[in-house]
């Protein structure tokens, strides 16, 4: 029985046919539908979206009119392809409800259901098959048993249950339980069962056509060739269910639809192909059954949503005002742009809409789109304008069409790698579908999603942008589809998929709509947005692109995360166990955040680089292009672990394997140190690789601890030093480090050969890469080759009144440069078209002097002057010496290309 939530007693149920809405009410704590609630409402499934929606808004409100008692909710029992738990119609090409193709109805329902439904937000929809049977389920208490359930009418819908329960994934039924596509006798199931079937075989038989299944039942009572044809069908459906059922094993078989009411012309053909037949019933009425189904899945589903975001991590502040003040590390930089404004509140974004026409809204994937859409939605009901909203998600090709265009870039079976995406957005999409998605006249017109630009709709561009790591937050939370609405519940497997597929295509997307985008909307914030005008949003990035910033960095716990970022950084959250990273400059996943009168609104770093690369990066833009190079980032083990023993691809097999254009090279520099730290750089002399790769494969083989120090160097390190690892290099931080990360920007190809035989954060292990980190190593570096060459050498370079820069030695194979700028009071630096990245390695607070505009820059953070400034000066605000380092891009690799 369903249980009674609440007192929410009383819920709608409409049935959505091919000529009619059949609506009623149903008593959730007598688990029955209230029949002399139930109506039916003729429709035209040809007629206009909005005239559609209109009869169904109609239907639903009469009904509920009638009852006099409060109705809680709403289930709708539809027909597919259907988007069920979204609410959007995928009908295409069926002629019936065509023009409801990509609506989101469930939006439209609970925008103009208020005050009907004590909670419109309270809204399901459920396949009209799978209600059927649940519903028939029910009402002859098969709850504890198997059931097939079919409706035979202009096709045939198939649904199934155990325990009271509707299964789509059971390996003794056909995919997600439809019998309608599987093939039967050189063709599908659905040539042979269904109206067209009986429509050609009497034209065959009689040479001539009728209209419909009842005039050839009514002629098979004097015609043995009316009843032949049903004779036959029985004979069909027969063999068809015979097949699943002793896969199966139904306790009974429930039969609906308009033709179950002629069972009796073609029962014995029918239950003569089962060696033991199972119960039959004929149900005594399809829609009642569909109406109670649609809401027991309702009332039993009701309670499985679940957080929106899984961290500790705080949501960014939408106002400065809600930052905690302090005199340290600033964990949310913002960048005051000097024109235009930031918004917060839909509403005063809907006012920029028109009353007719249309409005784009395309975006990142994970952006909060209901949130966005809802909120729409009511405020161009509270303004009166009559509005359609379509989906581009009805359009995206068959997730089995996808998983074959990307299987090639996913990289098998291997838990972290894939290779770089090299089509479009527009390969995901079903073009003819696409262009399907027609706007109506005298209607608002609203289509959403990623993509929707692809539509070619002329009007308004709205994009919604969302930080990479609120997506990754969602993932956690299994709120998350990757593109093609395709779920991968392995996070690790979806992270991948997101990597090398799905934000290469969107950003080949959002690079081609920059200028087109009227309006920028932030989409992290889930129930509250800010926005911009395209205008302020272009004007900012340009502005940025000229003067001193910082983008937001944050933050992530690890296995071998340490505490030196969590005691020494205000504001972050407490509540986990460690902070391994900070992601203080990876670009691919940082954001830049623009302010405005105390509103923020954050947008990626790559409409930086789109924007202008060449005010960014200088002569290297020729070299890169819109890839930011250069990374900083933290890896903490104060009072935390050693991290894996690895190495990075070389340039030939990074490129070859996953279609990167450059490798992860990477420098440590030691920004703070325990006495006794450590870090592990460069083999032993003498060690041989194979010997190297079987200890590591035995000691992986045989889960027992390696001998690390018989292969590897152990280095001390202490503030200030620097250590080189180019690609090939073994290396790993040993504990005690706070380790400023400066490396080029590739940052997730990593391959751990040991790990110290311990578990994740997840209680899993650690995927380890051993061949390839095998393949990788440059074995060249050993003995005394790695104190010469791969632990940097400090020289001054220049110096003036209380300052002086220091060069720090890189390898031959990094393509960037490392110095120090050491001042009491105040140092000037000259850029040479290129663009530096710097942080506040010693010292308390400095202040930073670009073309007269200041910035005030803290201990430990990571700053960025891009090429554009000709000229900075940095002046020491605290009371001991400054010390900034410094990187850039070597004068030798820049205009080239890789």
């Amino acid at each position: 029985m369903i249980t009674n939530i609440n007192n929410k007693r009383y819920y709608l149920g409409i049935d959505i046919g091919g000529t009619h809405f059949a609506t009623g009410i149903v008593d959730t704590k007598e688990t029955c539908l209230l029949e002399e609630t139930l109506e039916r409402h003729p429709v035209n499934s040809k007629m206009s979206a909005q005239n559609i929606l209109n009869q169904l808004l109609l239907s639903i409100t009469e009904c509920v009119a009638k009852f006099h008692k409060p109705v809680y909710g709403l289930g709708v029992s539809i027909p597919g392809p259907f988007d069920y738990d979204n609410g959007i119609s995928q009908i295409y090409g069926l002629n019936k409800y065509d023009s409801l193709f990509g609506v989101n109805i469930k939006l439209f329902l609970q925008s103009n259901l208020k005050g009907i439904l004590v909670n419109p937000d309270e809204i399901s929809f459920f396949n009209d098959a799978d209600s059927f049977v649940l519903g028939e389920t029910y009402n002859n208490d098969f709850m504890n048993h198997k059931v097939i359930g079919v409706t035979l009418g202009t096709g045939i819908g198939s649904g199934f249950t155990r325990n009271g329960k509707v299964v789509t994934d059971d390996p003794n039924i056909p995919n997600q339980g439809n019998v309608y596509n599987l093939p039967f006798k050189n063709k599908k199931v659905e040539d042979w069962i269904s109206t067209k079937w009986f429509l050609d075989a009497y034209s065959e038989v009689f040479n001539k056509s009728i209209s419909n299944v009842k005039e050839i039942a009514e002629k098979a009572s004097a015609s043995q060739e009316a009843n032949k044809i049903f004779e036959s069908y029985g004979q069909h459906l027969g063999e068809i269910l015979c097949v699943i059922a002793k896969k199966f094993n139904p306790d009974a078989i429930i039969i609906g639809g308009s033709i179950a009411k002629s069972y009796f012309l073609f029962k014995d053909n029918f239950e003569k192909c089962f060696s033991n037949t199972p119960k039959i019933h004929i149900t005594k009425g399809t829609a009642k059954a569909a109406i109670l189904g649609a809401v027991i899945h309702l009332t039993k589903n009701q309670n499985t949503l679940s957080a929106k975001r899984k961290t500790e991590q705080y949501i960014m502040p939408l106002h400065t005002k809600d930052i905690q003040a302090n005199n340290s590390y600033e964990v949310y930089p913002a960048f005051e742009v000097s024109k235009g404004v930031i918004h917060t509140g839909i509403d005063s974004l809907v006012d920029e809409f028109p009353n007719e026409g249309c409005v784009i809204i395309d975006g990142y994937l994970g952006a909060y789109w209901d949130d966005l859409i809802k909120k729409i939605t009511q405020q161009l009901n509270e303004n009166n304008v009559t509005h359609i909203i379509y989906s581009t998600t009805s359009a995206y090709k068959s997730s089995e069409d996808i998983e074959t265009m990307v299987t090639p870039f996913l990289g098998g079976d291997d838990p972290v790698f894939g290779k770089i995406f090299t089509g479009e957005l527009n390969d995901f999409f079903d073009l003819e579908k696409l262009n399907e998605i027609q706007t109506e006249n005298g209607v608002l017109n609203i289509l959403y999603g990623p993509g929707a630009a692809l539509s070619g709709w002329d009007g308004k561009i709205v994009y919604m942008d969302m930080p990479k790591n609120e997506i990754q937050f969602c993932a956690r939370a299994h709120q998350l589809l990757n593109l093609g609405n395709i779920f991968v519940k392995d996070k690790k497997q979806q992270y991948k998929r997101m990597y090398f597929i799905d934000w290469p295509a969107l950003n080949k997307h959002k690079q081609a709509l920059l200028n087109q985008i009227d309006y920028i909307v932030d989409g992290q914030f889930g129930s509250s947005f800010s926005w911009a005008s395209g205008e302020t949003f272009r004007n900012g990035l340009q502005e940025v692109s000229s003067n001193a910033f910082r983008v937001r960095p944050w933050f992530e716990p690890g296995i071998w995360g340490g505490n030196w970022m969590k005691n020494k950084i205000k504001g972050l959250p407490q509540d986990v166990p460690n902070y391994a990273w900070s992601f203080e400059l990876i670009v691919p996943e940082n954001g830049i955040v623009l302010s405005k009168n105390g509103n923020l609104l954050e947008v990626s770093f790559d409409f930086l680089m789109f924007q202008d690369n060449k005010a960014i990066l200088g002569a290297a833009s020729d070299t890169f292009g819109t890839e930011f190079p250069i990374r900083f980032d933290y890896l903490d083990t104060i009072n935390g672990q050693n991290l894996s023993l690895q190495c990075h691809p070389t340039l030939g097999y990074i490129r070859d394997n996953f279609g990167e254009t450059f490798t992860q090279d990477e420098t440590y520099y030691i920004l703070d140190a325990d006495p006794g730290a450590e870090v592990y750089l460069g083999f032993n002399e003498g060690v041989k690789k194979e010997d190297f790769r079987k200890a590591l494969e035995k000691s992986n083989s045989e889960a027992k601890p390696m001998a690390v120090e018989d292969y590897i160097q152990i280095h001390s390190a202490k503030k200030h030093d620097l250590f080189l690892i180019p690609n090939g290099t073994i290396h790993c931080s040993g504990t005690g480090n706070l380790v400023l990360e400066i490396s080029s920007t590739p940052y997730i190809f990593t391959f751990k050969m040991y790990d110290w035989m311990r578990m994740d954060l997840d209680g899993k292990p650690r995927p380890l890469n051993i061949e390839r980190g095998v393949a990788n190593l440059n074995m060249d570096c050993q003995g005394d080759t790695v104190v010469s060459d791969y632990i940097s050498k400090q020289e001054v370079i220049n110096t003036g009144e209380n300052w002086k820069i220091v060069k720090l030695s890189t390898h031959p194979k990094h393509f960037y440069e490392v110095h120090r700028f050491e001042f009491d009071n105040e140092i000037s630096v000259q850029m040479n078209n290129q663009c530096h990245i710097l942080n506040l390695v010693e010292g308390t607070k400095v202040k930073v002097v670009t073309n007269n505009r200041t910035m005030e820059i803290h201990y430990a953070e990571t700053f960025v002057i891009p090429a554009a400034v000709s000229e900075y000066k940095i002046l020491n605000l605290g009371s001991q010496e400054a010390k900034i380092i410094q990187s850039n891009v070597k004068s030798e690799f820049c205009d080239t290309r890789f």
